[in-house]
């Protein structure tokens, strides 16, 4: 079964791989290349399906790696034609590399394709806090953005999908990671445009660098609060974490220094 409309994406009738392994054995190593920039940052940026596979997803990723902040991963299409035979699923993306680097970050954030002639992006992931971060920081800027969730394909909220499989919070609470799903229309304007690009991972790059170590600090109040207690020596993962998230966002934050507010009150 297929979701159609603003939530498909662009590979939602793309057989592909079911592994990597599987890939690598089908296809011509010139087929493909893999572009890594591990600088032992704590936040990842990955493309997944870059190159000609959905274009202009790995030239976002080439951008953020420009602000030397973020270790970045692009698996690249390089076929004449047919890149679309490459794709490896998001939950199923199992590259050694690309798996290796997620499992050693604390946070994450993956860039594929939607489908679509508009210009519009879609957030999902599991890191919800992050997720409205990065949103409310474009639609600031005036970007059209959309947050996904069940049962949307690209809602990336699947413990399966690799931008989730980053490091715990605190080593017991579950982030995951953040999606960005970038339409057609726009991402084939960000590949022609390289100031449209760079104006584009200015904003995401805001976000990652200047707003969310402020967010992560107050997390760590949070989560030290929840540690306070003789009931944290029967359950110290109890859900008060993501309730306290779920109340945060549940205020409707306008813009970043809104929602950065409501998790200092």
């Amino acid at each position: 079964m297929f979701t159609f409309g603003i939530g498909a994406s662009a590979y939602a009738l793309t057989p592909g791989y079911h592994s990597f392994a599987e890939l690598s054995a089908a296809e011509a190593p010139a087929d493909y290349t893999i572009k890594t920039n591990d600088i032992g940052s704590d936040t990842t940026v990955l493309a997944l399906h870059g190159g000609g596979v959905e274009r202009g997803t790995s030239e976002l990723v080439e951008a953020l790696n420009g602000y030397g902040k973020y270790n970045t991963y692009s698996f690249e299409g390089l076929k004449t034609a047919d890149n679309g035979s490459l794709f490896l699923r998001a939950v199923e993306f199992d590259e050694p590399t690309a798996v290796s680097m997620v499992q050693d970050s604390d946070y994450t954030v993956s860039v594929v394709g939607a489908a679509g002639d508009d210009e519009i992006t879609y957030i999902g992931g599991q890191n919800k806090l992050l997720a409205e971060l990065i949103k409310l920081h474009l639609t600031t800027k005036g970007y059209q953005v959309q947050t996904l969730s069940v049962p949307d394909r690209i809602a990336g909220i699947l413990d399966s999908n690799i931008v989730n499989q980053n490091q715990l919070f605190k080593d017991s609470y579950r982030l995951g990671g953040v999606q960005i799903a970038v339409s057609k229309g726009l991402r084939d304007k960000l590949a022609a445009d390289p100031t449209a690009l760079a104006g584009y991972a200015g904003v995401i790059d805001d976000a990652l660098s200047g707003s969310w170590p402020v967010i992560v600090s107050q997390l760590e109040k949070i989560t030290n609060a929840n540690y306070n207690g003789f009931l944290h020596k029967f359950d110290p993962t109890k859900p008060n974490f993501e309730k306290k998230v779920n109340q945060i966002l549940k205020k409707g934050a306008k813009t970043p220094k809104e929602l950065i507010e409501n998790i200092q009150e």
